[in-house]
């Protein structure tokens, strides 16, 4: 039982850190109807400027998040101002984002080659750091991504239902031509959602490059476990992409403990078709009655 009361914590664990992913990606995807491929290159590219801050210059892994948050931010504007300048189309914004993702993996192949990267543990101590609550242990990194997916999740929430912008971007989503016509500007507000969500990203990088070890090709190992959070929870829809994300960490950590690591795709996938067969409208959204 302690085996599966572990196995159950780690999944929940890393069930955050794939909800700060597809967070990002389910709203620019629902409201933009922009497929981003790249965000993954995004996050393993955050990844490794953490750690080479972090070894180069020996500051704290959590202190990155103040270098990488902005500059990733300003580089969703960027992806999002090309998008918008060439009209992009739902199905181009995939072929488009997948070459600038072979793109970065490119230059994260050139500048830190294809050798295995990970934070020194007298950089990094949180990587071996735990806090046990009764006889499991909580690793910080991973801890800490949960609360982050928790925090930004929360904050996505209040910001979408609250503000002019989240009302701005919900009214895009639904009708651009309507919204265009009460004033709202389509290209800063999609500029500003892409900004948020290529910051998500990197406040993934962050986490990931605490957590496991680096190498450019992956982010290709991501795709699908994230695409199935996203498509689980709904599209644009935040409370869901958190709970499929936890879902989905669960199911592969028991799978692992019960059977063994091989299955966890085929369990992960098979949840997902069965899904799109009986909700495929997301697990966590409710059934449209129009």
């Amino acid at each position: 039982m302690l085996l599966i009361g572990q196995a159950l914590i780690s999944g929940l664990l890393l069930g955050g850190l794939y909800a700060i992913l597809a967070i990002g990606l389910s709203l620019t995807w629902g409201m933009l109807k922009v497929i981003n491929l790249a965000h993954f290159t995004f996050a393993f590219l955050a990844a490794y400027i953490t750690y080479q801050l972090s070894t180069s210059f020996g500051i704290d892994p959590y202190l990155t998040l103040f270098v990488t948050v902005p500059l990733f931010f300003v580089m969703g504007l960027g992806v999002q101002w090309c998008f918008n300048r060439f009209d992009v189309s739902e199905f181009n914004s995939l072929l488009v984002s997948f070459g600038l993702f072979i793109i970065l993996q490119a230059v994260m192949s050139a500048l830190w080659t294809a050798d295995y990267r990970r934070i020194d543990y007298e950089i990094n101590p949180y990587a071996q750091a735990s806090f046990w609550v009764g006889p499991f242990a909580l690793p910080i990194p991973q801890f800490s991504s949960f609360i982050a997916a928790i925090v930004l999740a929360g904050l996505t929430i209040y910001v979408l239902n609250s503000t002019y912008a989240g009302k701005a971007l919900r009214a895009i989503s639904q009708d651009p031509g309507m919204a265009a016509a009460f004033g709202v500007d389509y290209k800063k507000m999609s500029m500003l959602l892409m900004g948020v969500s290529t910051a998500y990203a990197a406040v993934a990088g962050v986490f990931i490059a605490m957590i496991f070890a680096l190498f450019p090709e992956a982010g290709v190992e991501w795709i699908g476990v994230v695409f199935a959070v996203v498509i689980l929870g709904g599209l644009a829809n935040v409370p869901g992409a958190l709970g499929a994300g936890l879902l989905i960490g669960l199911v592969q950590a028991l799978t692992t403990a019960i059977a063994n690591p091989g299955m966890a795709p085929l369990v992960t996938f098979s949840l997902l078709i069965a899904a799109l067969l009986f909700k495929p409208e997301g697990l966590f959204t409710r059934r449209s009655t129009l």
